[in-house]
C-alpha cells in the first residue's frame, strides 16, 4: 500500500460541512490533482493529508502506516511528506543552501549539503546556493521551494496551488519543469488547483471536489474532459452553451440540428451542454448545418472566440459561442454555417430545481452525444 490513502474523511469548521466522506487514493509515483471551485475544501484535505489540520473523522494511511484517524494524529515532521505553498513559505534570512538543508534534520552536515546541490541542480539553480530569496524572481523561488520540499525524499508531495502567483508565460514554463522533476522523484503527489488546464496539464488522474464535499468524479484527464459525470463537471473546464430540449425518437432537436442521444427515453426533457470548440463552422451548408449570424469575433492568440445568433423560432434569435483554432476574419465576408460537434455535446436529463437541491450532483447520470 505504497503511496497516499484517503478513507471516508469527513470534515466540518463549527456548523459548516466542508467535507463529508471524501476517500482518495494516491500510489507511488502517480501526481493526482484535486480540482474544484473555491471553498469546496480541496486545501482542507491537503492539509489533513499533511498534518496541518486534526482529524475529525475518517482514515489517513501513507506507505501503510496510519498517520491519523479519530483516536491520533501524527505531527507533520513524523509523516515523511514534503510540502509547497502558494507562496512558497522561504525563510527570508537565510541563504538558499539553508533554504534547502532544512528539512534534512538529524543528517551529517557534508551529505545535508551534498543533497542540497543535487536538488538545486535538478531544478536548474545551482549558482544561486549563496542567495537569498528576494533577490529571485517568482519562477527561481519556486524552484527552490521544490528543491526544499523533494530534499528529504518524502514518500508523499503536497502541492497547494504551486502556480497561482506567476505569470501566464512563467507558470507553462516552470510547470513544465516541476512536472519534470516529479516524474524523476517518482513520489507520491497530491496538487490543489482550481484551474482546470492545469489540472489536465500536470495530472495522471484528476478527483473532482464539489461544494457538498464529496468527490464527484475521478479518472484520467481524457475521461473527465469528454465524459463529465454531470452539469457541474462539464462547467468545470470552461464555458458551456446550453440547450434544453426533449428526446424524440432517439434525438434532441436543437437550434443546431439534431443531437443522437440513444440512453434516455424518449419524452424526456434534457439538456445539451455544448462546448465552444463543439461547433464547427463552415462557409457552405453541410449536413445538419445551420446559418448563423455572426454577431463578433475576438482573436485571443491560439483561438478566436465567435459568438452568434442562432435562429430558434423567436424574434431575437439564441445567443452562441463558439471556439476556432485559428483566425477568423476570412469567412466574415461569406455566409457562415454551423453544427454541432458529437464529441463536445453531453445531454443530462434535465432536473427541476427542487430535484437539484434533493439530489447530489455526483447522482445525476450524463449521456454523451452520440
Amino acid at each position: 500500500m505504497q503511496g497516499l490513502h484517503i478513507y471516508g474523511v469527513t470534515h466540518s469548521y463549527g456548523s459548516n460541512k466542508v467535507l463529508n466522506g471524501a476517500s482518495l487514493t494516491i500510489p507511488a509515483g502517480e501526481l493526482v490533482c484535486l480540482l474544484g471551485p473555491s471553498g469546496c475544501g480541496k486545501s482542507t484535505i491537503l492539509r489533513l493529508a499533511g498534518g496541518l489540520e486534526t482529524l475529525q473523522e475518517g482514515n489517513i494511511v501513507i506507505d501503510g502506516e496510519t498517520v491519523a484517524n479519530s483516536d491520533m494524529c501524527l505531527p507533520p515532521e513524523k509523516r515523511k511528506i514534503g510540502l509547497m505553498f502558494q507562496d512558497y513559505a522561504l525563510f527570508p534570512h537565510l541563504d538558499i543552501m539553508a533554504n534547502v538543508t532544512f528539512g534534512l534534520h538529524g543528517m551529517d552536515k557534508k551529505k545535508a549539503q551534498a543533497r542540497a546541490l543535487d536538488m538545486l541542480d535538478q531544478v536548474g539553480m545551482t549558482a544561486y546556493a549563496e542567495a537569498f530569496p528576494h533577490m529571485l524572481s517568482g519562477g527561481q523561488q519556486q524552484r527552490i521551494a521544490l528543491a526544499r520540499a523533494l530534499a528529504p525524499e518524502p514518500k508523499l508531495l503536497l502541492l497547494d496551488e504551486p502556480f497561482s502567483g506567476l505569470d501566464t508565460n512563467m507558470r507553462e514554463k516552470i510547470r513544465q519543469e516541476t512536472l519534470s522533476v516529479l516524474r524523476d522523484a517518482g513520489v507520491a503527489t497530491l496538487m490543489v488547483t482550481h484551474d482546470p488546464e492545469e489540472a489536465m496539464y500536470m495530472a495522471d488522474r484528476i478527483k473532482i471536489l464539489g461544494r457538498g464535499g464529496k468527490i464527484l468524479q475521478a479518472g484520467s484527464p481524457n475521461e473527465i474532459y469528454y465524459n463529465p459525470a454531470d452539469e457541474f463537471v462539464a462547467n468545470l473546464f470552461g464555458m458551456m452553451n446550453r440547450i434544453e430540449g426533449v428526446v424524440e425518437n432517439g434525438y434532441v432537436d436543437t437550434p443546431l440540428g439534431k443531437v443522437e442521444c440513444k440512453k434516455i427515453a424518449d419524452g424526456e426533457l434534457v439538456q445539451v451542454l455544448v462546448r465552444p470548440e463543439g461547433i464547427l463552422f463552415d462557409t457552405k451548408q453541410s449536413e445538419n448545418a445551420v446559418k448563423v449570424d455572426v454577431v463578433s469575433n475576438h482573436l485571443l492568440g491560439h483561438s478566436s472566440i465567435v459568438r452568434m445568433r442562432v435562429p430558434d423560432g423567436s424574434d431575437r434569435g439564441l445567443m452562441m459561442d463558439g471556439r476556432v483554432h485559428r483566425e477568423f476574419t476570412p469567412e466574415l465576408d461569406k455566409e457562415t454555417w454551423a453544427r454541432i460537434d458529437p464529441v463536445n455535446a453531453f445531454i443530462f436529463p434535465l432536473k427541476s430545481k427542487e430535484q437539484n437541491n434533493n439530489q447530489p450532483q455526483a447522482e445525476i447520470k450524463p449521456v454523451a452525444a452520440q
